[in-house]
């Protein structure tokens, strides 16, 4: 049979590109590899990027060969496929005094997950704020979190994305590019092509070979609640729950065990069997015929275009949802608009039950001043008394010399402060109340 446009003078020469294009989805398809179902066996396809992908995930692996190979800072696979890394902000316990400066990133998933599905919003400005106050509160219930999930911890497959049909159309196309490519007797393409296939397949077998566990903290039973507030991106979020629930979201983080851990060798052999596949596609390719040539750019090209389909998969509402379904079992959330800060931090104080609220106000409103010092002295005194702040107003400015001592503007802004004291503690209240009924 003979070989299509074989009188052609036209010379294609793509092996300088092969290694290079597409580099960068084929590496964020690779990471993907964890999240999607069955990833792991479906990558069976002449995938390009093979030296850069190479390059990546070589440096995974540690010895003096491999770092020699493969220069850089060896990094933890975790940490290589973004499912780790990411720093949430700051978290203040409300009982047992734990002060984070920063969190980890399954609090960093957790906190755009509230920014995104806030729940139910509950109104508590009054008709003389600002109606476009932006000062929320979201609430987490964690108490859905009964126990460690099954299989812990080992994340179960059943929770990651389901299966994906497209992965047919590249393996299918590459399968064909190879076989039309030894019908027409072009053995140089046709090993090329075949050798594209094997080096991804492999690599994504060896790659996703890794389970996907939690890694998670062991606090003591007789821990105080974990009630906490994670503090940023415009929002203020209570987790309200024990301390193993708490902790799951800002200490605990996704690991990937590896029974090579911690040299990853057979990271890095799949790293040089890429290498090797740049390497060769360099020298055998130009000696293949203008169709094999063609053949194997539209396996590249093909294989691309679905690698770019799995880089814009959203990996981390993928991790997202194992967070909230699998580890903390759908909590439940609900958002308040406040007026103020104050009333917030009051409502936090009143609605957890602060055993030491004085030192709470302190951690939230860092202000300093006599009116401040004032101000939180009075909430304190009205939380251990259970009675609204803005009560104890009247009691202020006849009994107090301190507010005396304050000058006409200063009396107003303490004025001002209690009123929104009362609202955050009446709001409390009114939560409270719902929950025992």
């Amino acid at each position: 049979m003979k070989i299509p446009l074989a009188e052609s003078s036209f010379k294609l020469d793509v092996s300088g590109i092969a290694g290079f294009f597409g580099g960068e989805e084929a590496f964020a398809a690779m990471s993907s590899v964890h999240l999607v179902r069955g990833r792991r066996w479906l990558g069976w396809y002449n995938s390009p990027g093979s030296y850069f992908v190479a390059k990546k995930y070589g440096v995974l692996a540690r010895s003096r060969i491999w770092d020699g190979l493969y220069p850089g800072v060896n990094v933890d696979p975790a940490t290589m496929l973004e499912l780790d890394g990411k720093t949430g902000p700051r978290y203040i316990a409300v009982h047992s005094g734990t002060r984070l400066p920063v969190t980890g990133h399954l609090a960093y998933l957790f906190v755009n997950h509230c920014n995104k599905e806030p729940g139910p919003i509950q109104n508590e400005v009054d008709s003389e704020a600002p109606a476009e106050s932006d000062v929320f509160l979201t609430i987490a219930n964690l108490d859905t979190f009964k126990q460690q999930f099954q299989g812990y911890p080992n994340v179960p497959e059943k929770s990651i994305s389901p299966f994906n049909p497209f992965c047919i159309i590249a393996m299918g196309y590459s399968l064909g590019a190879c076989v039309i490519c030894g019908i027409f007797g072009d053995w140089f393409c046709f090993a090329m092509i075949l050798l594209g296939i094997l080096s991804n397949g492999i690599s994504c077998f060896i790659i996703g070979s890794g389970r996907l566990q939690v890694k998670g903290t062991n606090p003591s039973p007789n821990s105080p609640p974990g009630d906490g507030i994670i503090e940023g991106s415009g929002r203020v979020i209570l987790l309200k729950g024990t301390e193993l629930s708490v902790t799951t979201i800002t200490r605990a983080k996704f690991y990937l065990h590896y029974a090579s851990e911690t040299r990853y060798y057979d990271i890095g052999w799949s790293a040089a069997a890429l290498t090797t596949q740049f390497l060769l596609q360099l020298f055998i390719i130009p000696q293949g015929t203008l169709f094999g040539q063609i053949m194997f750019l539209s396996s590249l090209a093909v294989s691309w275009l679905y690698n770019a389909y799995l880089a814009s998969l959203d990996k981390e509402a993928l991790q997202t949802g194992i967070l909230t379904k699998v580890l903390l079992q759908e909590p439940k959330i609900r958002t308040i608009r406040f007026p103020k800060r104050t009333a917030l931090v009051v409502f936090v104080a009143m609605y957890t039950r602060a055993e030491e609220p004085r030192q709470f106000l302190d951690e939230m409103i860092p202000n300093d001043t006599a009116v401040w010092r004032l101000v939180k002295q009075t909430i304190t005194e009205a939380i251990g008394e259970e009675n609204d702040p803005e009560h104890l107003l009247v009691g202020l400015k006849t009994d107090s010399g301190a507010f005396k001592a304050l000058g006409a503007r200063d009396q107003r802004l303490v004025g001002d402060m209690l009123k929104q004291a009362g609202i955050g503690y009446r709001a409390a209240q009114k939560i409270l109340k719902e929950k025992t009924q």
